[in-house]
């Protein structure tokens, strides 16, 4: 159904198969709603439970937005979780309940992909929507992108990952102003910060993202899931835990086939160059 406000695809290639998902509100540069979000938790779902499928894609339909955020004409629904039976108000229990085990308002946002996710904004990159762009382990951009933790102006806080995501990928320095004060930053600055790994010509998301995608699908499996694994984590731990974490990594993958062929590929001549 293309009215459907997430849309996904499967593109087989070489290696694997990349989940594509666009986020299908355009009218509303793509804001999350209660509908969104429930289509949108089935998507993160799918993709970490079948393991056929290597890479996501996320980005925004239409020619405005990657996504506004969540809807705050829908704010209820996004907020249906936190609401008891009965309408009282919620007990500690019921909070911290969900706290450790809703998925998140936008639909998904709390899982840990342990899986490559690349996200592609080629506009308004605002609130929940930064927040959902920062989910992606590789982020590009088009130069008329713009970035902002836009909720700040209407008192709505970061929820869908945004104090938890952006100093890690950013550090203090340049997280901080951007969740105290909310201000607009565009491409190029998302690009100098870190925000972004990649800037591409306009109109061009998309193709290199799907072109990165399957790239990844085709490098060997095991070695490129052990190091993301490692990486994700390893990042809160000491540095001799992390390095701990790393080598339990060693043997399985230096013993997998996916190595073996790979290491033959290299001794036979062929090389593969990053693109």
């Amino acid at each position: 159904m293309a009215d459907k406000p997430i849309l996904t695809q499967v593109h087989d290639v070489p290696g694997g198969r990349i989940l594509q998902i666009t986020m299908n509100r355009p009218e509303v540069h793509n804001a999350c709603n209660g509908e969104m979000a429930k289509y949108f938790l089935e998507a993160w779902q799918t993709f970490q439970r079948d393991n056929s499928l290597v890479v996501a894609v996320l980005h925004g339909a239409g020619d405005k937005s990657f996504c506004a955020g969540a809807d705050l004409t829908a704010l209820n629904e996004l907020a249906a979780g936190l609401a008891p039976s009965g309408g009282a108000a919620p007990t500690a229990g019921e909070l911290e309940n969900y706290a450790q085990n809703n998925p998140g308002p936008m639909g998904g946002s709390r899982i840990v992909q342990h899986k490559p996710v690349i996200t592609v904004s080629h506009g308004y990159t605002y609130a929940g929507g930064l927040e959902l762009f920062c989910h992606g382990h590789i982020r590009i951009a088009e130069p008329q992108a713009l970035f902002s933790v836009a909720c700040r102006r209407w008192g709505v806080p970061l929820v869908d990952g945004g104090t938890v995501y952006l100093p890690r990928l950013l550090n203090w320095g340049a997280a901080l102003p951007l969740i105290i004060t909310g201000q607009r930053i565009r491409a190029k600055r998302a690009y100098e910060i870190g925000l972004v790994w990649e800037l591409v010509k306009k109109g061009q998301g998309l193709t290199r993202a799907l072109k990165l995608a399957q790239q990844i699908c085709a490098s060997p499996r095991d070695a490129l899931m052990a190091d993301l694994a490692s990486a994700i984590n390893g990042s809160h731990l000491s540095l001799k835990e992390a390095l701990t974490v790393e080598a339990r990594n060693l043997y399985p993958v230096a013993t997998s086939e996916s190595m073996k062929e790979g290491v033959a590929r290299f001794n036979s001549g062929e090389r593969f160059w990053v693109v």
